[in-house]
């Protein structure tokens, strides 16, 4: 999807399967280097709630950004985590559709606009997840929600580090580099691979979701996630059977 592609990559594009729910509690070097320190089990505890807030607070409006050489591909959903679904509007390069997802695959349709009439779109065109990184952007999404709260002691242990502060939308966030893949040894389980997550959590003194970075190609720039804190109506999509979300 990345350059002139990058509107063809949310018809054509995707990705095989993204990492695991483990490895996107990740995070990439958003804080100066010599400022970042392994997290205490009172920020561990924090970082455990995070996908539950998320799965709370559903459906969730989002907005996703994915950068590309030529333009970024923007994406504005709701995303309903008891359903596993989300539906929204694109837009790259000028032009607009509309985009849903599920955990098989995603569909898309030509124009539509934004979200202000949500059951517009008629001539939805199907397709199973491909390695693009707008597939991989939409799949990360999904993942984000979670109907239980993390183990914080373990949590704690498999790397998450305290990477500073940051303000946005008049909010003061805490962002954390979250836990990496872990290997046992004789001694226990020990984080493993990068030194570093590729996935960063932007989350506030309760515990609450605000922004994910993720960084999905080697050297590229993060794909951004914000939650904007705002609970709507999961729109009509063009799955076989429409699920009504339950949590109004």
């Amino acid at each position: 999807m990345m350059g002139h592609t990058a509107r063809r990559a949310l018809r054509h594009g995707g990705c095989a399967a993204l990492l695991t729910a483990a490895l996107l509690m990740g995070t990439t070097a958003c804080g100066a280097p010599d400022r970042r320190r392994p997290v205490t089990l009172e920020e561990a505890q924090r970082l455990a709630l995070a996908r539950l807030s998320v799965y709370e607070s559903g459906p969730a409006s989002v907005l996703l950004r994915v950068p590309a050489a030529d333009t970024d591909v923007g994406v504005e959903a709701v995303v309903d985590y008891a359903a596993h679904r989300a539906l929204g509007s694109y837009h790259a390069l000028g032009r607009d559709g509309r985009v849903a997802w599920d955990a098989a695959g995603v569909s898309v349709a030509p124009g539509g606009g934004r979200l202000e009439r949500p059951g517009a779109a008629s001539r939805w065109s199907r397709r199973s997840y491909t390695r693009d990184p707008v597939d991989r952007a939409l799949r990360l999404v999904l993942a984000l929600g979670s109907d239980r709260p993390e183990n914080a002691q373990l949590l704690a242990q498999s790397g998450p580090q305290w990477l500073g502060e940051k303000r946005l939308r008049g909010h003061t966030y805490t962002l954390f580099a979250g836990p990496r893949p872990t290997t046992r040894t004789a001694g226990g389980a020990k984080p493993s691979g990068p030194p570093t997550s590729p996935v960063t959590y932007w989350i506030d003194e309760t515990g609450v979701l605000g922004r994910v970075e993720a960084v999905l190609t080697s050297g590229g720039d993060p794909v951004t996630v914000d939650f904007t804190g705002r609970r709507s109506p999961l729109p009509p999509g063009p799955w076989p059977s429409p699920v009504a979300s339950t949590r109004a």
